[in-house]
């Protein structure tokens, strides 16, 4: 993965969330960021899915740079997966259902052609048995891992994923890191928001402190979680890491 930003700004109203933020990584399978809740984590985790257009600046992901026209950002929406922290499954539809829609509506895949694929993964991941329930019968970790499941199900060229567990209980949480542990594995290349330093210091290749408009600190695990010398980023892993192990 390559991800280049150059001069990267993005403002809501009066509040300046990222200014200036120039940045390029090469050679890495998985980003994580992590930092302060209203730091710019999710709203650069947003930009790089193309759902939030930059103030100024440019963003390129591998090949693509993401231009503001919205022909050019729905073809490039196609070629990630994305997953938000509420599952934003369909009520009304089963499982199989949540990730058929895309495949069929979105990516134009024949509909006999695209269930065998759905069920082939669903029967990957052990979540077979649940393909007809609809959501309001599933667990939240078992809701999150069928959102996964739709994300992928294309084959995307990227997986972004948005504090994935942020929403769950924790009996339900380790399912849901396990899938996208076993999904790294795999090869998948992702970008991760994330409050779970531990798995972060488990999936992450390259770690992004996003903060005060920018990214403070980026490294590798043990530079950023276990060596920084950068104040903000040490006195932010104290107040984590109080109750945890990394």
């Amino acid at each position: 993965m390559t991800l280049e930003l150059t001069g990267l700004s993005k403002a809501f109203g009066d509040t300046v969330v990222l200014e200036d933020l120039t940045l390029k990584i090469e050679g890495r399978q998985s980003l994580v960021l992590i930092g302060p809740s209203g730091g710019g984590k999710t709203t650069l985790l947003r930009l790089m899915a193309g759902l939030e257009e930059a103030d100024r600046g440019t963003l390129r992901i591998n090949s693509h740079r993401l231009e503001r026209e919205e022909k050019h950002l729905r073809e490039y929406r196609k070629r990630v997966g994305i997953v938000f922290q509420n599952y934003n499954l369909f009520p009304h539809l089963t499982a199989l259902e949540n990730i058929l829609l895309p495949l069929v509506h979105v990516h134009q895949w024949n509909r006999e052609e695209a269930r065998d694929e759905v069920m082939a993964l669903l029967g990957r991941f052990n979540l077979e048995e649940h393909a007809l329930k609809k959501p309001a019968a599933l667990s939240g970790g078992q809701q999150q891992r069928i959102a996964i499941c739709r994300a992928v199900a294309a084959k995307p060229e990227l997986l972004l994923l948005d504090e994935p567990t942020s929403a769950l209980d924790p009996e339900y949480t380790s399912e849901v890191l396990d899938l996208i542990g076993e999904l790294r594995t795999e090869g998948m290349e992702l970008v991760l928001v994330t409050h779970e330093i531990g798995f972060a210091q488990e999936v992450g290749d390259q770690i992004l402190f996003v903060a005060d408009g920018g990214v403070r600190q980026h490294g590798g695990v043990d530079e950023v979680l276990m060596n920084s010398t950068d104040p903000r980023v040490q006195a932010f892993l104290s107040k984590v890491l109080k109750h945890h192990t990394v």
